[in-house]
């Protein structure tokens, strides 16, 4: 993980290892290779520092994180009576970490954690803060259209009824998600209201009916020709059922 003070990035490692949660992946391709969260993809672009992730199933991967995560419960929890909130409980943390975690003689480095960071060889990060965008919660209309502040704009049929996020960049697009996925992307109309944006490429393969946009019904996987039917006599299967060994011509 970059190493962070007060919510500001002061030095980044070349990668980070991730485990297999969908903020960071959301799948994996046909050759298994890890499709990432493109929200927390841009913000590793944004800072320099390349994504890696732990093979599935295998605990051992990253064991030495969940291990801090043990000392935490065990070493800082236990020491807080009582917070009055979340700047209270981040104080309470900072002096742990500057009296007790961070001056300790570490088990397996047998230094200090905080002169041993001194050794690290971190990476500058990104001066430009990254700007946490908002989302925003939407219904995919009948027409394919996504209704934000007041204009209209379009996403792939295949979302009809689906709930949609839209993200304002503040830079004049519009990005628009399913499941962590961008599916449609658009300028964003600021010179008036209750105009619509189409992409015509969202509304190929569908076909109207009584108003209605539906999709194009999947094509016939057999074939419509009527298949040959071998013509037997009677006496065969009156052969068949009086258990006679018949040979079939």
């Amino acid at each position: 993980m970059p190493y962070q003070s007060n919510g500001i990035l002061w030095g980044i490692t070349d990668s980070c290892l991730y485990d297999n949660m969908k903020t960071v992946v959301i799948g994996q391709d046909d050759r298994g290779q890890a499709i990432w969260n493109e929200r927390f993809a841009r913000f590793a672009a944004h800072h320099g520092f390349i994504l890696r992730r732990c093979k599935p199933y295998r605990a051992r991967t990253k064991g030495k994180v969940e291990n801090g995560v043990g000392y935490i419960r065990k070493n800082f929890w236990p020491r807080i009576q009582t917070f009055t909130g979340l700047n209270d409980l981040n104080q309470q943390v900072r002096h742990w970490l500057d009296t007790v975690a961070n001056v300790r003689i570490h088990g397996t480095t047998h230094e200090m954690p905080l002169m041993r960071l001194q050794k690290e060889t971190l990476k500058t990060p990104n001066p430009t803060p990254y700007e946490y965008v908002e989302r925003h919660i939407r219904k995919v209309s009948n027409d394919s259209l996504v209704s934000y502040q007041g204009n209209r704009y379009s996403v792939p049929f295949q979302y009809i009824g689906h709930l949609v996020q839209v993200q304002d960049d503040k830079n004049g697009v519009l990005r628009f998600y399913h499941d962590y996925s961008l599916i449609a992307e658009h300028v964003k109309i600021s010179v008036a209201k209750y105009q619509v944006a189409l992409n015509k490429k969202h509304f190929e393969g569908i076909r109207k009916t009584n108003g209605q946009m539906v999709p194009q019904p999947i094509p016939r996987l057999v074939s419509n020709s009527t298949p040959e039917v071998i013509q037997r006599s009677l006496s065969v299967y009156d052969a068949l059922t009086d258990e006679e060994e018949v040979k079939l011509q």
